[in-house]
C-alpha cells in the first residue's frame, strides 16, 4: 500500500510536468523567427529558439534601425562559449548584442516576455526602445551590474515586423549569454501562466514549511537528531522553490547579483552535509565513520568556497559539486541497501524514495551543466522524497509511542495488582486473627494463598533484581567505556555496541515474559481470538532476533504456508513464537539450524521449532512445563534464562485452546510442538 501511495504520487508530479512542456513551435532561422500563421489564442506562447544574429564585443544602437558590424549566428538557449571552437575570438569574458527580427500577425498591441538565466547582465529592446534591463550591461568589469532574470517583462509593438535587441556582458560568471532561453506570448496569456507558476509553487513552500515546523516540533519535544536535519532540508528546499520560481519575496529583499548568486550556490551546496547528518542518524551502524567525515569536510570545502570567494571562482566550483553528488548518492544507496539486506525497518521505502529524489537532482544538475536542456524538477521529486520520509518517521514514531505507553501500562498493572493483592490477604489475615479457633481451616486456606502470593511477588523481584539488573549494568558499562574513550577503535565500539543490543533484546524479552506471567499469576491472563496470518507472525519474531542469529551463523529454514491462518489473540501468540525461537537460537551452537514448519491437521494448525542444538536431558524435560518446578539453563555462550519461558508459552497456548508438547534428548536437539485452532 505505501509503495503504491509513492507510485501515484511521483506519476501524478510527471503527468504535472509534461503539462509544462511546450508544444512544437516555430523556430528562428538566421536571425528571423516568422510568427504571422501563428495563432497565440491557439497555441499560447512562443519559446523563441534557434539562430539569432550574434555581434561580438560590440554594442549596438537600438536608436539607428539596422545598426550592425561583424555578425555571426549563434544557438539560443545557450552559452556563448560554445562559439569558441569555430570563432577563438569569443571568450567567455566579454560583451555582446543578440539581435532578432520578429515578424508579426496582426492585431497584437502588446507582448510579454520572460527570459531566465541570463549571465551576468542584460538589457532588452524592442523597435529601438528600451523595455528592461536586468541589471546594467558594460563593456568591462567595472561597468557591469549583474542580475541574471525576471519573471515577465512588457513592450508595446507598433508594426508586424518588430527588432528585438538584447546586450549582454559577463566577466564573471562560468556561464555566459542567454543560457536559459526566452519565451513570448501575449500579456494575458504570460499573466496567466506566472499566476500557476505562482500558485504551484506556493504550494510546495507551504507544504515544506508544515512538515519542516511539523518535525522540528518533534525534535524539540522527544530529541531524535534525524528529525532537526529532516526538518532543515524542508526549509532548505522551500527556500530552492523561491529561488526557482521567483517568488515576489525575493523581490522585496532588493538583493544584488552577486548577494543572490551566493546565495543560489549555498542553497544547493548545504543539501550535501544535511542529507549526510540524516541518513547518518537513520542509519549510524551502516554508515561508515571515514566517508562522513570526509563527505561533511567536501562539503564545508564548498560552501567556505561560495562564501569567501568571488563569483569568478565559485561559479566553476559548480561541475565539481556535481561530481561530488554523483559519489554522495551512490553512498547513500550502498548504506539504505545494506540495511535493507540487515533488515533495518522501512528500508525499502527509504530506497525508493532517495532513487525518486536521485533522479530528479541528477536532471537539474546536468540541466545546469548544460549536458541536457529539460524543465528543472528537483523541487516536485523532493517533495515525493519528502513525503515519503515524513510517512515513515511518523509511522515509526507512532509505533514507538504506542509500544512504549502500552508496555508501561502493562507494567503498572501487574505492579498494582501485586500491590493490591497482598494487601487484601494482610488485611483478611488481621481481621480473621480473633477468630483463629473457630476459623482455623479457612486461616489455613488464607495462609497458604498468601505465602503463594508472597512467594511469587518475591520471586518476581528477586528476577527483576537479578535479570534485570545486570543486562542494564552491561549496557551501562559499555556506554561508559565509549563515553571515556572517543578514540575507541571501529572494531571495539562495534563489540561494544553488539553487546548493547543482545543485552537489550533479552532485557526486552525478560520483561514481556515477566507481564505474562504477572498476568497468569493473578488470574488475568485473557485471550482476544482474532485472524492471524502464521508466516507474517514468524517473520516478524525472526526481525527481532535477526542480529543473534546472524552472530552465531544460524541457518533459519522456515516452511509454514501463506495459506495458515489461526484463531488466537496475536500478541499472545507472538511471544511464544518469540521465545521459542530465541531458545532454539539460545541452545544451538554456530553454524546451526533451525527448521520451522506447519501443518493442517483436524482443524488445527500444529507449528513445529525444531533445532540442531544440545538437545534436553530426560530429567529435565518434564520438569520444564511443571509448574511447581523451576529449571533454568544457560545457553551455548552462557546465555542467562529467567526459567519462565516455556511455562508462559505453555499457559498462553492453553489460554488459546491449544496444546504443546516437548521432544529432546541431550546432544541430538529439541523439537517443540503446540496446535492451534484455524482460522477459515
Amino acid at each position: 500500500m505505501r509503495i503504491q501511495t509513492v507510485t501515484y504520487l511521483f506519476v501524478l508530479a510527471i503527468c504535472t510536468l509534461s503539462n509544462l512542456h511546450a508544444q512544437q513551435m516555430p523556430l528562428v532561422e538566421k536571425g528571423v523567427l516568422d510568427l504571422r500563421e501563428y495563432d497565440f489564442n491557439t497555441n499560447g506562447p512562443v519559446e523563441v529558439k534557434g539562430e539569432y544574429e550574434f555581434y561580438w564585443n560590440q554594442m549596438l544602437n537600438p536608436a539607428i534601425k539596422g545598426d550592425s558590424g561583424e555578425m555571426i549566428y549563434t544557438e539560443v538557449p545557450g552559452t556563448w562559449t560554445l562559439l569558441s571552437k569555430e570563432h577563438p575570438e569569443v571568450t567567455r569574458y566579454g560583451f555582446a548584442t543578440y539581435r532578432l527580427v520578429i515578424l508579426m500577425p496582426e492585431r497584437i498591441d502588446e507582448l510579454a516576455f520572460r527570459i531566465s538565466d541570463v549571465f551576468s547582465a542584460s538589457g532588452y529592446f524592442l523597435n529601438g526602445k528600451a523595455i528592461d534591463y536586468l541589471g546594467f550591461p558594460g563593456v568591462n568589469k567595472y561597468q557591469t551590474v549583474i542580475r541574471y532574470s525576471r519573471p515577465m517583462m512588457i513592450g508595446t509593438v507598433n508594426s508586424e515586423e518588430v527588432e528585438l535587441l538584447i546586450r549582454v556582458s559577463n566577466f564573471d560568471n562560468r556561464l555566459s549569454g542567454i543560457v536559459g532561453g526566452l519565451t513570448l506570448g501575449k500579456v494575458d496569456q504570460m499573466q496567466e501562466l506566472r499566476l500557476k507558476e505562482l500558485l504551484r509553487g506556493h504550494f510546495l513552500i507551504g507544504a515544506f514549511l508544515i512538515i519542516g515546523i511539523y518535525f522540528l516540533g518533534l525534535y524539540l519535544i522527544r530529541t531524535e537528531h534525524y528529525r532537526l536535519y529532516f526538518s532543515l532540508l524542508c526549509f532548505l528546499m522551500a527556500l530552492r522553490v523561491v529561488m526557482i520560481d521567483e517568488i515576489p519575496v525575493i523581490d522585496t529583499l532588493n538583493l544584488n547579483g552577486l548577494t543572490a548568486a551566493r546565495l543560489d550556490y549555498l542553497n544547493i551546496y548545504f543539501f550535501a552535509p544535511f542529507f549526510v547528518l540524516m541518513i547518518r542518524s537513520i542509519f549510524p551502524i551502516e554508515f561508515p565513520q571515514l566517508i562522513y567525515r570526509i563527505s561533511i569536510w567536501v562539503s564545508t570545502v564548498f560552501i567556505v568556497m561560495v562564501v569567501v570567494s568571488p563569483i569568478s571562482l565559485f561559479s566553476h566550483s559548480f561541475p565539481y559539486f556535481f561530481a561530488f553528488f554523483i559519489l554522495l548518492s551512490l553512498v547513500f544507496l550502498y548504506i539504505i541497501v545494506l540495511a535493507w539486506i540487515r533488515g533495518r525497518s522501512h528500508a525499502p521505502a527509504y530506497t525508493l524514495g532517495l532513487l525518486i529524489l536521485f533522479i530528479g537532482a541528477l536532471n537539474d544538475m546536468l540541466n545546469e551543466i548544460e549536458v541536457i536542456e529539460t524543465l528543472y524538477v528537483v523541487h516536485y521529486t523532493m517533495f515525493i522524497y519528502l513525503l515519503v520520509y515524513a510517512y515513515i518517521f511518523a509511522d515509526k514514531s507512532n509505533y514507538l509511542q504506542k509500544k512504549s505507553q502500552k508496555l508501561a501500562e502493562e507494567v503498572s498493572q501487574v505492579k498494582n495488582h501485586l500491590e493490591d493483592l497482598v494487601e487484601e490477604r494482610t488485611t483478611e489475615l488481621q481481621s480473621m486473627s480473633t477468630e483463629l479457633e473457630r476459623q482455623k481451616k479457612k486461616l489455613e486456606s488464607t495462609n497458604r494463598n498468601l505465602v503463594e502470593a508472597i512467594n511469587a511477588r518475591n520471586r518476581l523481584f528477586a528476577i527483576i533484581g537479578h535479570d534485570v539488573r545486570a543486562p542494564i549494568g552491561y549496557n551501562l558499562q559499555a556506554l561508559e567505556m565509549i563515553i571515556d574513550n572517543p578514540d575507541l577503535d571501529e572494531k571495539e565500539r562495534n563489540e561494544l555496541l553488539k553487546m548493547m543490543a543482545s543485552s537489550s533484546e533479552v532485557t526486552y524479552n525478560l520483561l514481556d515474559n515477566l507481564l505474562v506471567w504477572g498476568r497468569s499469576q493473578t488470574g488475568k491472563l485473557k485471550a482476544t481470538p482474532v485472524r492471524v496470518k502464521l508466516k507474517d507472525l514468524i517473520d516478524e519474531s525472526l526481525e527481532l532476533i535477526n542480529i543473534g542469529l546472524k552472530e552465531k551463523h544460524l541457518k533459519v529454514e522456515v516452511y509454514v504456508s501463506e495459506a495458515h491462518y489461526v484463531e488466537a489473540d496475536r500478541d499472545q501468540l507472538y511471544i511464544v513464537i518469540r521465545n521459542l525461537v530465541s531458545n532454539a537460537m539460545k541452545f544451538t551452537p554456530e553454524k546451526g539450524s533451525i527448521y520451522i514448519s506447519s501443518k493442517k491437521v483436524d482443524g488445527e494448525v500444529v507449528i513445529s521449532i525444531r533445532d540442531t542444538g544440545i538437545g534436553i536431558p530426560d530429567a529435565i524435560v518434564n520438569k520444564l512445563l511443571d509448574s511447581e518446578s523451576h529449571v533454568s539453563t544457560n545457553g551455548t555462550r552462557g546465555e542467562k534464562g529467567s526459567g519462565l519461558g516455556l511455562k508462559i508459552c505453555q499457559e498462553i497456548v492453553q489460554t488459546n485452546n491449544g496444546w504443546m508438547r516437548i521432544e529432546s534428548s541431550s546432544g541430538d536437539g529439541t523439537t517443540i510442538t503446540f496446535g492451534i485452532k484455524t482460522s477459515v
